[in-house]
């Protein structure tokens, strides 16, 4: 499973399907391990163009990231928003980022505030994990670095 890297990491198994797919498991085995070690500790400073994938649909935009120790603020632009403020911490390559951005069902409907959530790992000049949008969407993201801005540590 993708994100099990560290060292006080623990949580549940979910299986689901999207909306209009079905999904079939059989002969499913869960078996604990221990997580993976860390290899990475990439930083997450810079410019970085993201995508996400989720039961609503694909979303996109940039994320111009800054951190000091474990800190990070920055700002996305793209789909959701432009200019809006993200928060986060980061440790050891992990990231967990969110910011409030503007949510329309569809093009006439009037956008209301919905909290995006950015979680996963920065391995060298590209990242993954879960991202969600409160209540509206569930999925995934990747992203790849365009520019690196230094850490102020």
């Amino acid at each position: 499973m993708n994100g099990l890297k560290g060292e006080d990491l623990s949580g549940g198994v979910a299986l689901w399907g999207y909306p209009g797919e079905e999904s079939y498991f059989s002969n499913l085995r869960v078996t604990p391990q221990k997580p993976l070690s860390i290899h990475n500790g990439s930083e997450a400073a810079g410019i970085w163009k993201v995508s996400c994938a989720s039961d609503y649909g694909k979303f996109q935009g940039t994320l111009e990231l800054h951190r000091e120790d474990k800190a990070v603020t920055g700002t996305w632009s793209g789909d959701l928003g432009k200019n809006l403020n993200v928060t986060g911490i980061w440790r050891d390559g992990y990231v967990e980022l969110t910011f409030t951005g503007n949510w329309q069902e569809n093009p006439k409907d009037t956008p209301v505030p919905a909290t995006a959530t950015l979680a996963g790992w920065i391995d060298g000049d590209s990242a993954a994990g879960r991202m969600k949008i409160e209540g509206r969407a569930d999925g995934q993201w990747t992203a790849a670095r365009q520019t690196s801005a230094p850490a102020r540590n």
